[in-house]
């Protein structure tokens, strides 16, 4: 997925550097997705050794040197191949924590309760967190994007709601 939104954005907002893709994607993409720094330098080398994207060079002013990627056409076609690849809609959610309940009869009740309400407690963080950055969103984004934005922070906040009622409803039915 790192190189779908990395060519996304260069198509989107037009060469950058490495950092400013990195600001991009805490700025636009921080909801629905977590991308380490590390990580984006790593599929920019790979990508620009792929054809996906050519790289300059620059050093501006007495400041150290930055490279500048730009999505090249090869780039644009894996982009559209990615989407399209995406368009099969698929829901296979895994949830590590399950095996908690599996194996319930190896860990103490009250540590299960004490970690559901720590957990309910980033949930209810997170959807806070989508609620306050839709708002601040959507005061930059074209009327014609809307739609879509709002679908995306829609998406988001559901999972979040649906995996905090089912956590409440887990620590009712574990202190009854």
């Amino acid at each position: 997925m790192v190189p779908l939104y990395i060519l996304g954005l260069l198509q989107r907002f037009g060469p950058q550097h490495g950092y400013q893709i990195k600001k991009l994607i805490a700025e636009q993409l921080s909801d629905f997705t977590q991308i380490k720094l590390p990580t984006i330098y790593y599929h920019l080398e790979k990508m620009e050794a792929d054809g996906l994207l050519s790289a300059a060079r620059e050093k501006p002013g007495g400041r150290p040197e930055k490279t500048i990627y730009t999505i090249t056409d090869k780039g644009i076609m894996a982009f559209k191949d990615m989407i399209a690849g995406l368009i099969e809609f698929e829901y296979r959610p895994v949830f590590p924590s399950d095996g908690v309940f599996f194996f319930s009869d190896y860990i103490e009740k009250a540590e299960i309760l004490s970690h559901l309400t720590a957990y309910m407690d980033k949930l209810k963080t997170a959807i806070s967190n989508i609620k306050k950055h839709r708002e601040e969103t959507m005061e930059f984004v074209p009327d014609e994007d809307r739609a879509m934005v709002n679908i995306i922070f829609s998406h988001h906040e559901r999972h979040f709601q649906a995996e905090l009622d089912w956590a409440g409803e887990s620590f009712h039915r574990l202190n009854s």
